[in-house]
This record gives structure tokens, C-alpha cells and sequence, in this order.
């Protein structure tokens, strides 16, 4: 099984997007796994080839769990999904991931 993370600027180049545009991440407001709400990416990157891939609902959803269990890192949580949205917009406004990682790192 192919391993995937979100964005990170040291490794990873923005992605073409249609039209022109590009983007670093690309969010997706859900139901956590506690229940609550958190912000995953769409746009994930093959651990060993670097390569982009956009996933979208329970694909994206699953690669979020599976890379919190396997790294200990975790997505930001809310307490609903109207909170996960501003804060995604927010964060898109000020920049998205070339200005700071979505994660919280473990120990940190």
C-alpha cells in the first residue's frame, strides 16, 4: 500500500490546477472520527515519488486516518463543521500551506 502525506514546502511543489491557478492543499471539512469536525486535504503526496494525488471524500478521509495512526500527527479539530469551514477559509486567505503545516506534530 502507497503511503501518503499532505503538503509539506520542503518537499513539494504547488500543483496545476485548471485555468492556471495552482494550490499547496485543498480542504475538505468533515466529520472527524471522534465526531466532532476537523480539516483534511484533498490533495495528498506519494511518500516515495513525491507525485500528487487528489482524493475526494472517503478516499481523502481515509488517507487522513491512516496517516494520523501511522505518524502520530494530527489534523486540526473543531467543534462543528460551520467552525472547520471559516477556519479553512481563513487559512486559505493567509496563504494555506506554503505559510504554515495543517498538522500538529506529535510532541509539539
Amino acid at each position: 500500500m502507497d503511503n501518503f502525506e499532505p503538503f509539506d514546502p520542503s518537499k513539494h511543489t504547488a500543483v496545476d490546477l485548471p485555468g492556471g491557478r495552482k494550490a499547496t492543499e485543498y480542504l475538505a471539512s468533515e466529520e472527524s472520527p471522534e465526531g466532532k469536525a476537523w480539516n483534511i486535504p484533498q490533495i495528498w503526496f506519494n511518500t516515495e515519488t513525491g507525485e500528487a494525488k487528489f482524493f475526494a471524500s472517503d478516499k481523502a478521509w481515509n488517507t487522513a486516518q491512516d496517516y494520523e495512526k501511522r505518524t502520530g500527527n494530527k489534523f486540526p479539530r473543531y467543534d462543528s463543521i460551520t467552525d472547520a469551514v471559516s477556519a479553512a477559509k481563513k487559512r486559505s486567505d493567509s496563504g494555506g500551506a506554503s505559510k504554515k503545516s495543517l498538522i500538529n506534530r506529535s510532541g509539539n
